[in-house]
């Protein structure tokens, strides 16, 4: 089955029970797409665009069990599948924009909707977010207003977990209802930024946070200390590369969303060279090529797609590529996010 189909019988599914038996294909879907030679950027537009489809459709029965909604809101998806940039390995990181305040029977019923779509998704593959980032959390349930302070408060006062949280949200893309609350949201929070350097700054130390390792484990040295062949290939790869192509982006006031498609505003602007943008696209493609095959391999041996990727089951081209790719994101976070950074904290 493809992925046009698949999506199909999603948006057509009668009953919650429908659509947990095609979220029991999603695995299979991986590993044709991989086996078929996808690339990973295909993978996550795939992937995601089901997840937007099953999203849609839970919303959907949900309403028809509860009634029309109060008011208008927006339905939106943060972290990746906000980007696009999901696998079948992912939580959930979703939040709701309320028209305006809710009163007590608002409130009650979209706490219920997004208990339906939640628990519903969970079911299907697209597990609940251990850290609660989700519409129903009460927190991520808010009027456009409520989240104009959010931000405002993250922005005007940049702690670690201020900018934690502000990241994961400038990944916003709405899946359901009014775009339009989105779109205001996202004028102003562009606005906020722009007159605020410091959250900039603060924003470009986050991105260069994480680093790559200089040296994979798994060879001679990890051996003689005898440590772990495993390694961490959202946090060591994925990661770094999402946070400085998400700041490169917003340094320049660009508000789109997927990874790739930060790096080509990043070179369109000036902000990085040609060449520095073919090398991080294509580390970026290595890595969570790399990763997409990773949990391929989990999946047929009977077991969950993970981030933990054993070195040493990697042959010596793959290992070298890793290794190349990570350079390549060491020296840019190095040049220009160290650039970016120095010229926000003047």
């Amino acid at each position: 089955m493809d992925v046009k189909t698949l999506i199909s019988q999603v948006k057509e599914a009668e009953a919650r029970h429908d659509l947990e038996q095609l979220g029991r294909r999603l695995p299979a879907l991986q590993i044709r797409l991989i086996r078929d030679s996808a690339d990973a950027n295909a993978l996550g537009h795939a992937i995601s665009d089901l997840a937007d489809a099953f999203t849609g459709r839970f919303i959907q029965l949900a309403e028809a069990s509860l009634g029309p909604p109060p008011m208008p809101y927006a339905w939106v998806a943060c972290g990746s599948q906000g980007r696009r940039e999901q696998t079948v390995h992912t939580d959930q990181d979703n939040a709701l924009i309320l028209a305006r305040a809710a009163d007590r029977e608002a409130s009650g019923y979209f706490g219920e909707l997004a208990e339906q779509v939640a628990t519903g998704l969970d079911a299907c593959g697209f597990v609940l977010c251990s850290g609660e980032v989700m519409a129903r959390n009460p927190e991520w349930r808010q009027p456009l207003e409520h989240w104009e302070r959010n931000f405002r408060g993250w922005i005007e006062q940049p702690e670690r977990k201020s900018v934690m949280l502000a990241q994961n949200f400038l990944d916003l893309r709405c899946i359901h209802g009014k775009i339009d609350l989105l779109e205001q949201l996202r004028r102003r929070i562009l606005t906020m930024i722009r007159h605020n350097a410091g959250f900039m700054a603060a924003l470009a130390m986050e991105a260069l946070h994480d680093r790559p390792p200089q040296w994979l484990p798994g060879g001679r040295l990890s051996r003689l200390m005898r440590q772990s062949p495993v390694l961490n290939i959202k946090r060591a790869g994925i990661m770094p590369i999402v946070g400085l192509a998400r700041l490169l982006a917003l340094a320049d006031g660009v508000m789109v969303l997927g990874t790739r498609e930060r790096i080509r505003a990043a070179v369109a602007s000036g902000r990085l060279s040609e060449s520095g943008g073919r090398d991080l696209t294509a580390a970026w493609d290595c890595i969570t090529l790399m990763r997409a095959r990773h949990q391929v391999h989990c999946l047929e041996q009977g077991g969950k797609a993970d981030n933990r990727l054993d070195v040493g089951n990697l042959s010596q081209p793959e290992r070298r590529q890793l290794r190349e790719a990570f350079k390549v994101v060491r020296l840019i976070q190095n040049t220009t996010g160290r650039r970016v950074a120095g010229f926000l904290l003047q």
